[in-house]
């Protein structure tokens, strides 16, 4: 049976977190490039005064100082630096997603996560519960039928976190057999019955391989590592709940 979705945010908080959970470099911010993004983004031809301008704020110099160059020669420096700043994005696009399941990385993962946290305690909300999930006996998947048949089973419940959540919820790789999940403006009911829907569909892809979960509300003082650490832990309540219980 097809469950009901948690109530989607205003479309003005969709667009913030869909940006931010990109990973959007921090340290990284004022590498060639983003200071003046949106010149550096796009094809137009700029005058003279404005190619100077960028360059000089790129360089870090006065832009007077570039008065001597002739315009030919700002549009090759334009291009080429349109060209460097295109490069900067596609490789921290690629430092941020996993190879294997096209989730974000752990570190970008957990950026992320601190930037929606810090939003939540400013704007409120339902709030944020963390799911932490784990692939049961991923070595022994391995050492059995091969690491191609443990690699499947992390992009079966890669592809159905991705199905179910939003795309302002957060999902990375944390460990070798560890995803999370950040869902955003949901009770934990919610967030259970969103959860419920994912193992049923990783259930039937995987032919049946179970998975733990653990779940963790962000409160007033946690940070990502707090929560994550208090969502891990959940998960180890209830495997060991699972492994003692008579229907186990």
């Amino acid at each position: 049976m097809t469950r009901p979705r948690p109530q989607s945010r205003p479309e003005s908080q969709r667009s913030e977190a869909a940006t931010r959970s990109v990973g959007e470099p921090t340290e990284s911010r004022h590498l060639v490039g983003w200071s003046l993004s949106s010149p550096l983004r796009h094809n137009r031809p700029l005058s003279p005064a404005v190619a100077r301008k960028v360059l000089a704020t790129e360089l870090g110099i006065d832009a007077a100082q570039l008065n001597a160059v002739d315009a030919e020669s700002l549009r090759t420096a334009m291009r080429r630096l349109r060209g460097l700043v295109a490069e900067c994005e596609r490789l921290a696009s690629a430092a941020a997603m996993d190879d294997l399941t096209s989730t974000l990385r752990r570190g970008t993962g957990i950026t992320a996560l601190q930037r929606e946290i810090a939003r939540a305690h400013r704007v409120g909300g339902d709030g944020i519960v963390v799911a932490f999930m784990d692939v049961d006996g991923l070595k022994h998947v391995n050492d059995t039928a091969g690491h191609a048949a443990g690699d499947q089973l992390l992009r079966d419940l890669a592809a159905a976190i991705r199905e179910r959540v939003r795309s302002y919820d957060l999902v990375f790789r944390y460990g070798g057999d560890e995803f999370v999940c950040a869902l955003v403006d949901v009770t934990l009911e919610q967030a259970r019955r969103t959860v419920d829907d994912i193992l049923d569909s990783v259930r039937a892809r995987s032919g049946g391989h179970s998975f733990s979960v653990g779940f963790a509300s962000v409160g007033a003082d946690d940070t990502a590592e707090s929560v994550l650490e208090r969502a891990d832990a959940a998960l180890y309540v209830e495997r060991a709940a699972a492994e003692t219980s008579p229907l186990s």
